[in-house]
């Protein structure tokens, strides 16, 4: 699929998409049949998510069974009762009885009017994403990827395609570390062992620096194209309780920090989620593993610059750099 390897190298976890490329959205869900410890970090200041409010360490329930990422802004959020529906009719979730009730966290992009503005994931679309997870799954202008875009700050017409994209790392210890990240944001995108812009907004020979803009020449009225967002989840095989999931969470936020500049701005909602499916016996240094979720989120944004395409009017970072050359 890719050189970066998957969140799916972990096991238990399958991902699936829902993609609609004529009206520019669709959703992604990671699900496993293992119960997941689980925790969240919301940096941007304009998030959009459902059933978070579980992961704080002081809830007390203790797992999760699957994660959306959507892209139709708060409308989107419906499409987590799809994923429900399917992992009801799997048994997988708290079991009340006769009732089984699956625990769904979701987040989403703003992709409204990339194309179409009136049609957003919902309920059937959640349930073909879940129902079609596996471990092999496509990337760039897939799933909540589908309608993303980056470097927006001079409009439309010189922003870059988004996209959604993923990576796995294992440490000295054998334990896995890896993302799976939807990339829909105002600022551009570094390669930060490099750290060259391979993604934002257009010039006649380049990327331009959206930080550099921002402080040396700022637009007068600033044309963010669509609301923008980074949202995503860092996943390992180590044994995770809520803090560290949550502190894992935190090592994704500097991992979005790094690569994408400026990051969690004002017309963000960057959000992360962490999860372990805790099916490693391995001991580990905490540290490591934060190391780790660092490099995987760099690499997972640097996968779907490189796998996005062209949609929507909106030139992939490929075939600018092409028109370049």
């Amino acid at each position: 699929m890719n050189n970066y390897g998957s969140i799916t190298d972990i096991t238990g976890i399958k991902v699936g998409h829902y993609t609609d490329l004529e009206n520019g959205t669709g959703c992604t869900a990671l699900i496993s049949e293992n119960q997941m410890s689980a925790g969240i970090e919301i940096r941007g200041a304009a998030p959009g998510s459902k059933e978070t409010a579980l992961l704080d360490p002081l809830a007390s329930h203790k797992w999760i069974n699957g994660i959306l990422l959507t892209g139709g802004s708060a409308f989107g959020l419906s499409a987590s009762n799809g994923v429900m529906q399917f992992l009801e009719e799997k048994k997988i979730g708290i079991k009340y009885g006769r009732s089984v009730i699956p625990i769904v966290p979701s987040a989403v992009v703003f992709d409204l009017g990339f194309i179409n503005h009136k049609i957003r994931p919902n309920v059937e679309s959640g349930y073909i994403a879940a129902s079609t997870a596996s471990k092999q799954f496509s990337t760039g202008n897939f799933g909540a990827g589908t309608g993303c875009t980056v470097g927006k700050i001079l409009g439309k017409k010189f922003s870059t395609k988004g996209g959604i994209g993923t990576s796995c790392i294992k440490i000295s210890s054998g334990i896995k570390v890896a993302s799976l990240i939807v990339v829909n944001a105002f600022g551009s995108v570094f390669d930060s062992k490099k750290g060259n812009i391979i993604a934002g907004p257009k010039s006649k020979n380049n990327f331009l620096d959206t930080n550099e803009i921002l402080i040396k020449n700022p637009p007068k009225k600033r044309k963010t194209f669509f609301t923008n967002t980074t949202i995503g989840i860092v996943a390992t095989d180590a044994r995770l309780d809520k803090i560290q999931a949550t502190r894992l969470a935190m090592a994704g936020q500097d991992g979005i920090a790094l690569s994408i500049r400026p990051s969690h701005t004002e017309n963000d909602g960057d959000t992360i989620f962490g999860i372990s499916t805790n099916t490693s016996k391995k001991d580990f240094n905490i540290d490591e593993i934060h190391s780790a979720a660092l490099e995987s989120v760099n690499l997972a944004i640097i996968n779907e610059i490189e796998n996005a395409k062209t949609l929507g009017n909106v030139d992939s970072a490929n075939k600018t750099k092409s028109k370049n050359t």
